[in-house]
């Protein structure tokens, strides 16, 4: 497992929903060896992140995406990003461009300057996009698209404090998403913003909707990354919050990013990012796999804990691409509740231009 020696509760491996845990379940021999690049999903002038892909009732393949343009550079993503929605006839792609699925809409509302890492799900014949927006002070409308946003620019951490949680919902992937005018999970006296939601239907047919929050501090570009959960019995909410931490660790300020839950064979399980390395001795940035005894809300380790070590990716062309970001914001497709094909957001290494990757899962007899 390569674990770290660290201290980590017991769970429980039974629970009266979900039964005995697949101890032995091994993520990385869904994954091929190498990767096909006819498999990137691209745009010439953007940035893209965080892809979902999702079969509409027109029997094509969508992906609700974020993209921002690369002029901009990675760091553009929190002033600049938007939601985005292209068509395939293929799940591998080539992916077209078709519509913007939530555009700008100005400082007035709260995320009018910026819409990103987009969850979609399909429950019930609707479409329920969980996302990310922000807005800032205006200042980034007085700049040349030219100009790329930096950690040391102040007007970059007024729009990432400004984060909420929002939801939009269409009843066509092909149609309107609407939008609220509040965010599905605001702020509060503890939490400085609220972030990067993902949402799975638990077996007892509540939805988990497990999110990030940043605590005030007086130092506005510092404050402790939580991740919690929260619970409602419906897609729209209102979610209540567990009081449980998802998925800490004892000695690490930031545990875990970009993580994605879902049941599988039975199982809960969740792959996230070691965002500080404090997991393994994998490089920063490792994919691992989690489980949960209890219908995910207590995590642990799984036993086979890498998914994707971070660091380079390989190609079915016998090139290798070096990589500052390897496995961000996965995403599944799935059909009939099975994962299909992971997406991935990739940034190569000495670059600020990212892109989304395809890859089909070996499928395994159930």
């Amino acid at each position: 497992m390569n674990l770290k020696s660290v201290i980590i509760p017991v769970f429980s491996f039974f629970i009266s929903f979900i039964g005995l845990a697949q101890t032995d379940f091994d993520f990385k021999e869904l994954l091929p060896e190498k990767f096909d690049k006819a498999n990137i999903i691209t745009e010439k002038d953007y940035n893209v992140w965080g892809t979902n892909i999702l079969k509409g009732k027109d029997g094509k393949f969508h992906a609700i995406y974020s993209r921002w343009l690369k002029s901009r550079g990675h760091l553009g993503w929190v002033t600049h990003s938007e939601i985005a929605h292209a068509v395939s006839d293929n799940l591998e792609g080539p992916y077209k461009f078709k519509n913007l699925v939530l555009p700008p809409r100005g400082n007035k509302f709260w995320d009018g300057d910026c819409t990103h890492n987009p969850h979609v799900i399909e429950h019930n014949g609707k479409y329920y996009l969980y996302h990310m927006g922000n807005k800032g002070s205006g200042f980034w409308n007085k700049t040349a698209d030219t100009i790329m946003p930096k950690y040391t620019d102040k007007e970059w951490w007024i729009n990432r404090n400004n984060q909420r949680i929002g939801l939009a919902i269409a009843d066509d992937l092909n149609g309107e998403w609407k939008r609220f005018d509040k965010p599905l999970i605001d702020v509060s006296g503890d939490r400085m913003m609220t972030s990067t939601p993902t949402i799975s239907i638990r077996p007892d047919g509540k939805f988990l909707l497990a999110y990030k929050y940043v605590e005030p501090n007086e130092k506005f570009k510092n404050g402790k990354v939580v991740h919690v959960t929260s619970l409602s019995k419906s897609p729209m909410g209102p979610f209540v919050d567990t009081g449980i931490p998802f998925i800490t660790h004892p000695t690490a300020s930031f545990a875990i990013d970009d993580h994605l839950e879902w049941v599988y064979n039975g199982n809960y399980y969740c792959i996230a990012k070691d965002s500080r390395g404090a997991w393994s001795d994998y490089p920063d940035g490792s994919t691992m796999l989690f489980e949960s005894g209890d219908m995910g809300l207590d995590w642990k380790p799984a036993k086979n804990f890498l998914v994707l070590k971070a660091g380079e990716i390989k190609w079915t062309d016998g090139t290798v691409t070096k990589t500052e970001r390897t496995a961000d914001m996965p995403k599944f497709y799935m059909e009939n509740g099975i994962p299909k094909a992971l997406i991935i957001a990739i940034l190569p290494k000495d670059s600020e231009i990212s892109y989304s990757l395809v890859i089909p899962l070996i499928q395994k007899k159930q």
